[in-house]
This record gives C-alpha cells, sequence and structure tokens, in this order.
C-alpha cells in the first residue's frame, strides 16, 4: 500500500460517517470530502469556536448514529452545512408541499447548484470553503423567492430540528435568545463537552467496538447535555426555541438525499465500449460507477465484486462504469490499463481519465470509490474505500441498494 498522497482521513468523525469503508484508501488533496464544517455565508477563518461546534456536534451525531459500520455507505457531501444534504431529502420536500410546477423549478434550482459543489468536494479547504459559502447564499436567495413565506420559514424549522441543541449556538437562534454572557459560555461549554465525548464514542466505533452500548452512551450523554441547556435557558428563552422548532416532524425519514452528479467527460479514450456513454444516454439505467487506479491495492480487493456485479446484473437495467483515474505515472499508460482492466475480467466500459477531468468534475478523492445512480439520473448512494474492509459488507449492501433501485418505479 503507497503511503502517498495521505491515504488515511485523519478524522474520526470521517471514519465513522463512511462506517464500513473505514480503509486507509488512496486520499487525493485535503479538500472537501474532509473538510471543516462551513459556515453558510462565513469564511472558516472567522467562524466563532460555539459555531464550529455547532456544525461539529451535527456532523458528529449523525456520524455516529449512522449505522452498524457494517453495511453503510456515506454522505457524499458530508463536512458541509448540513443544510446542503438537507435541503435535497425528498422528505424534505414532500413536507414543503409544493406545486407540481414548483416543484420541477425546485428540482432545477438543486440541479443546477449541485453542478457548482461536486468539483468543490476535492478543492483545497479555503476554496472549498468560499464556493460552498457561495453556493449556499445563492440557494438560500432563490429559495427565498421560489418558496412562499410559510413554506421557507418550514424548511428552517426542520433545520432547526435537526440541528437539536447545535441550533442554539447558530447566529439567527442565538439573537432571538438574547443570552447573558453567563449563559452563552454555559450553553457553549455543554455543547463543546458533548462534542468531545461524542468524538471519543466515534474513535471507539471506528476501532470496532459494538455500537449499540456506544448508542446508549451517547443517549445519555445527550441527556444530560440537554438537562444543563435547559437548567440554563429562561422560561422565555425555552418557549422561543420550542417556537423556532415548528410542529413536529420525523427526521428518521431523513438520510434519502438525492444529488445531480456530473455528466460524463469524454477523454477519447474507453474500454469494452464502442462509442462514448453520458449520464444523460444512460437514463431508465442504474448506474454503478467507481474510480479506481489498476495499481491500488485497495483497488485491486473491489475487483471482485464488481466482477460479481457484471455478471449478475448482465441481463438488467444496469449499467456499471469504470474510471480509471491514475495516481502514479505507470497508471497513466492507457496499454497498461487496458492489460490490467483484461486480467481482472472487466467486461464493462472503462473511461480512461488520465487528465482527472472525471475525477475532478466529480470532486473525487478516493481510490476506490463507488457511486450509485438512480434510472433518473440521480446519485442515491455512495461508499468510498474497501467494500469488504475489516469485515464490512458493503459489498452485500450495495448489492441490495442495487435492487432497491432496479424495483423503483419507472421515471416519469
Amino acid at each position: 500500500m503507497r503511503a502517498a498522497a495521505g491515504r488515511c482521513p485523519s478524522d474520526a468523525a470521517f471514519l465513522v460517517q463512511h462506517g464500513a469503508s473505514r480503509v486507509p484508501p488512496r486520499k487525493s488533496g485535503s479538500g472537501y470530502d474532509a473538510l471543516t464544517p462551513p459556515a453558510r455565508r462565513s469564511h472558516v477563518k472567522q467562524m466563532s469556536r460555539s459555531r464550529r461546534a455547532a456544525y461539529g456536534l451535527v456532523a458528529a451525531s449523525v456520524a455516529l448514529l449512522s449505522g452498524s459500520g457494517l453495511g453503510f455507505a456515506a454522505d457524499p457531501f458530508w463536512g458541509a452545512d448540513p443544510a446542503w444534504s438537507l435541503i435535497h431529502e425528498p422528505a424534505v420536500e414532500r413536507e414543503l408541499k409544493l406545486s407540481p410546477a414548483s416543484s420541477r423549478e425546485f428540482r432545477t434550482l438543486l440541479d443546477e447548484c449541485d453542478a457548482t459543489v461536486f468539483p468543490l468536494r476535492n478543492k483545497p479547504t479555503e476554496e472549498a470553503v468560499n464556493g460552498v459559502a457561495e453556493a449556499m447564499g445563492e440557494l438560500t436567495k432563490r429559495l427565498q423567492s421560489l418558496l412562499s413565506q410559510a413554506q421557507f420559514r418550514r424548511f428552517t424549522e426542520i433545520q432547526t430540528r435537526q440541528a437539536g441543541t447545535a441550533a442554539l449556538l447558530t447566529p439567527g437562534l442565538a439573537s432571538l435568545l438574547d443570552y447573558t454572557p453567563w449563559q452563552k459560555e454555559e450553553v457553549e461549554q455543554a455543547i463543546l463537552e458533548t462534542l468531545a465525548k461524542t468524538k471519543e464514542l466515534e474513535k471507539r466505533a471506528a476501532d470496532g467496538e459494538p455500537r449499540e452500548p456506544l448508542e446508549k452512551q451517547y443517549n445519555a450523554i445527550k441527556k444530560d447535555e440537554l438537562k444543563k441547556v435547559m437548567s440554563t435557558l429562561s422560561p422565555v428563552q425555552k418557549s422561543i426555541w420550542k417556537k423556532s422548532l415548528g410542529r413536529d416532524f420525523d427526521l428518521t425519514k431523513l438520510g434519502r438525499a438525492t444529488f445531480k452528479p456530473p455528466e460524463l467527460i469524454d477523454s477519447g479514450e474507453w474500454l469494452n465500449c464502442e462509442k462514448p456513454l453520458t449520464m444523460e444516454s444512460l437514463a431508465g439505467k442504474v448506474v454503478v460507477l467507481h474510480f479506481y487506479a489498476f495499481g491500488c491495492i485497495n483497488c485491486i480487493r473491489n475487483f471482485p465484486t464488481y466482477v460479481d456485479w457484471q455478471e449478475r446484473f448482465r441481463d438488467r437495467d444496469v449499467v456499471i462504469i469504470g474510471i480509471h483515474t491514475p495516481e502514479t505515472v505507470a497508471e497513466r499508460d492507457s496499454a497498461s490499463v487496458g492489460e490490467k482492466a483484461a486480467e481482472a475480467a472487466f467486461t464493462f466500459p472503462v473511461l480512461i481519465d488520465n487528465t482527472k477531468a472525471n475525477w475532478n468534475a466529480w470532486g473525487n478523492s478516493m481510490w476506490p470509490s463507488v457511486y450509485l445512480i438512480d434510472s433518473r439520473g440521480y446519485l442515491r448512494h455512495f461508499w468510498p474505500g474497501e467494500l469488504k474492509w475489516q469485515g464490512a459488507t458493503g459489498d452485500v449492501w450495495m448489492r441490495e441498494k442495487i435492487e432497491e433501485l432496479l424495483a423503483e418505479p419507472a421515471a416519469p
């Protein structure tokens, strides 16, 4: 395993969020995939300790509770403002009760923003933070024009619910609550303590400890945090917080966000393919797209799974596409890419991406990475790293997700 390119993500939250792919995959760059959670409208360097804690706690909490670690994929926009994935949730769109015309305009808006944000995933941190902040600002402005006042308020309420106690540190709610200096310090301290304890639990989960006991400890930590926060707030402040939550919303419906992936960029070099493929031309098909490099041991360990899928789904509406993006000089040789693909028994199309045009368009940062795209052309599942790392069942989990996507009704 090469040590080049920083193969192992160092952040515990990143590792747990990425479930079973807690693998030291080849990783390129230090950008968005491991990004410090950005503020919506301010640069990360200008973000207060409390605000960083607010975003960090939401991310860490979601990470710890994201699943068993033996069969769960990852959020492709891990590290972003949680509102970014939230606005892509079908449950949220349904809750907003958009008209058919507004729903189409809403989706078009998100698709346009996705095209801007995908390439930021592997950019340097400062560039990514600034880019996401700009995209979120533009998205917010356009949503305010598209949605009614009641609909926009409802989205804000769901955001507040999703954030939990961390919402108390966001500028809008903090301004309404009008903390005394003592209250502000107490609330910040309670949330920072929870964040530290949660990260420790994440580390233990990443080290292989059973998740169920850790989740019980997490729940106890959150109860203690809530008790401390409630004892700090006045009755009026508690009422303001409660009002900001709006009516009930089932947060368990979240975790199904859909994103419009980038179009494939034709390099002029394909294997096992008579003519270049496009995402648009694959409408109606479930697409399994994976980035790899033939000399990457982590990638090689995924090869048998890809071959199994190509045989298992051969006569069904599934298209597997490999994108070979090199890291080493040897991996830039197209003839060698073809020889290695033949040795691996790949019969599916492989796009040779020597210039990293597709790698960068998708904002990819790990070898290997696997993406599942539904028949409507939307990214539904993402798995970075080895599918079977240390007992993981990512191959089974992703296979089941392919079956689920195949069973979905055809796009209208």
